[in-house]
């Protein structure tokens, strides 16, 4: 195979570029072409193989071919036999690429459900772990069971009223009985209620709400405003009142074989969170168990209000009497 040998006549009449007809008949079929390939010249090949090498990208429109003989090279794309099925090649070239990259695309598309797939199954299965888990350490019961030594009496809401800092136990709505005081001691005499100062239970005022702007009357016979809404605030506190069995729970880890009535009294101010909190047990008025209980309470999403501030009571009992 030689690279450029000198045509027979040189004449135009037998340039490629001369040959005629868009299609190729028998003759151009059977007329054979050298081509470049790199520094390489290859070949003899036919016209019909010429044009199945463009349909299957073995060659393009730019590969450079000539007749043996011809010394000047062409791009098969300008010889007009060829131009047909150069146009043909290209058009199924980029119809195959379209094809190629739509199931690239449809083919990550399955990975990446693929991946969620997993993704969501692994997520299940520590959910369900974690669920048994806790199943087999706290057992059925969940949430009752872990504070089942924790129980809390109905609250009481009343008008706030003021107490000195270095009070000492005193009587309030929240409990029927009050912590026993150490021996040697007189026990505190419960202050008898006022007999102006309306003390309501809350299992009277859950389905009962009080009308806004009603007044009562403090001893200086002077009216007061009081616009708290008793239903709305025993709500809160019954949708709420668990969150401090954890204070409650910790506080039991913390002194073994801990059993104890805590009764709590806080004041609710009129932006609705929790201004005052009082522990009425010598034991807890200060500390981990107080200061974890106001944290809670002031968590508490009360309504803001007008009027006389108003008190909330609670009793809890933590632990069995052994």
């Amino acid at each position: 195979m030689r690279e450029g040998v000198a045509a027979g006549n040189g004449d135009k009449d037998t340039s490629p570029c001369m040959v005629a007809g868009q299609e190729l008949d028998s003759e151009q079929g059977a007329q054979q072409w050298l081509f470049r390939q790199g520094d390489l010249v290859l070949g003899p090949l036919s016209g019909h193989e010429l044009v199945e090498k463009l349909y299957t990208g073995e060659m393009t429109a730019d590969t450079l071919i000539a007749p043996p003989g011809e010394r000047d090279f062409v791009r098969i794309g300008d010889v007009r036999a060829f131009k047909v099925h150069v146009a043909r090649a290209q058009t199924k070239a980029r119809v195959d690429a379209e094809v190629r990259a739509e199931r690239q695309r449809t083919q990550r598309k399955r990975m990446i459900f693929a991946g969620i797939g997993v993704t969501v199954t692994v997520v299940l299965g520590i959910a369900a772990w974690q669920v048994a888990r806790w199943a087999a350490v706290h057992g059925p019961g969940g949430e009752e069971d872990e504070y089942a030594g924790i129980s809390v009496e109905l609250p009481t809401i009343t008008l706030a009223q003021a107490r000195k800092d270095d009070e000492d136990l005193i009587a309030y709505p929240t409990s029927t009985s009050r912590p026993t005081p150490d021996k040697g001691t007189e026990p505190v005499k419960p202050k008898p209620p006022s007999t102006t100062t309306p003390t309501t239970p809350a299992s009277a005022v859950a389905s009962a709400k009080k009308p806004a702007g009603s007044v009562s009357t403090d001893p200086d016979g002077l009216q007061m405003a009081t616009e708290f809404d008793q239903g709305a605030i025993n709500k809160v506190v019954k949708n709420n009142q668990k969150t401090l069995f954890r204070c409650l729970k910790e506080e039991a880890e913390r002194q073994p074989g801990l059993f104890a009535k805590v009764p709590i009294e806080f004041v609710i101010g009129n932006d609705g969170k929790v201004a005052k909190l009082y522990v009425d047990n010598p034991q807890f008025k200060k500390g981990p168990l107080y200061e974890c209980l106001l944290t809670e309470l002031q968590k508490w999403p009360f309504r803001p209000y007008n009027g006389e501030r108003a008190s909330v009571g609670l009793a809890f009992t933590v632990g069995k009497k052994s």
